[in-house]
């Protein structure tokens, strides 16, 4: 991260610990997430997963349902535990259905719409369920627009090692990933396997998408998953630079839409991100 960025979350947070306390925790959990998410995105884009990426607001939201459904049904809470686990099982299998589709020979952004078609008539059947057996326990708004006044510490703990796994992949591998993506051939001939690669980033995203469902919702994390390395390729053309870029945009525009929100309430957290990354995606004409 680079170091205005790193100022600009550390005053937000000092921001939110000493001035609006009910907001650290949900801006500890936004930021945390919102960087995890952002360390994907120059990975989706230069496997040209957007598609993928894109995907995921559907997928998020089905496995959301599909989660709260399994859970009211036994009277557990959505913010606990059980909820993560079970959006991150269902966020998987949607995510590695895409690749299954894309081996009977479909183009990858095709495998995509099949699926996503597949998910839209899944998430109709659950909004009936929902309101039809669990009207009263289950909020399909809260699925989508996130939790974020309500998060607090045992969110954040429960969110932690989710986050922490997802960010192996990118801290580990991604480079070597983004290197890959130019000349496929040329890693495979020193030793990389590019298709195994692509396996464990769908694995790495989904847990960084399903951690995130709590406090940005089901459509917010596809922004994330796109908009930070798009923003981040306008700036800098340095392969090994990208994701550092990529995760100060999310971090600048983290601290932009806190600052915004503790002004403007009715401009929901993850709405301002938006707003932000576009102002900054427009601010940079050409990358050097």
């Amino acid at each position: 991260m680079r170091p205005p960025a790193a100022l600009a979350a550390l005053a937000a947070l000092g921001h939110a610990y000493f001035a609006t306390p009910l907001l650290f925790w949900p801006l500890t959990s936004l930021m945390a997430t919102s960087l995890v998410l952002a360390m994907h995105s120059p990975l989706a884009l230069s496997r040209r997963m957007v598609f993928l990426a894109h995907a995921q607001g559907h997928s998020i939201l089905t496995a959301a349902l599909a989660a709260a459904l399994v859970l009211a049904a036994v009277k557990t809470t959505a913010s606990a535990w059980p909820f993560y686990g079970l959006v991150l099982m269902f966020v998987i299998v949607l995510n590695l259905a895409v690749l299954a589709v894309a081996r009977l020979g479909y183009r990858e952004d095709v495998a995509t719409g099949v699926v996503m078609s597949l998910q839209i008539s899944a998430t109709i059947a659950l909004l009936f369920a929902v309101r039809m057996f669990y009207g009263a326990s289950v909020d399909p708004i809260t699925i989508i627009t996130g939790e974020y006044v309500l998060v607090g510490l045992g969110d954040v703990a429960a969110q932690a090692p989710f986050l922490a796994l997802a960010s192996l992949f990118p801290l580990l591998y991604g480079v070597r990933y983004l290197y890959a993506a130019i000349d496929e051939s040329f890693a495979e001939a020193i030793g990389l396997r590019p298709r195994l690669m692509d396996n464990l980033f769908l694995i790495s995203m989904s847990l960084a998408v399903a951690s995130s469902v709590y406090t940005l919702g089901s459509l917010m994390p596809a922004v994330l998953l796109v908009m930070p390395g798009a923003i981040a390729a306008r700036y800098t053309t340095s392969v090994i630079r990208l994701i550092p870029t990529s995760v100060s945009v999310a971090a600048l525009s983290v601290a932009a839409a806190h600052f915004i929100y503790t002004l403007l309430p009715w401009l929901w957290p993850s709405a301002a991100i938006g707003l932000v990354q576009l102002l900054m995606l427009l601010a940079k004409p050409k990358a050097t």
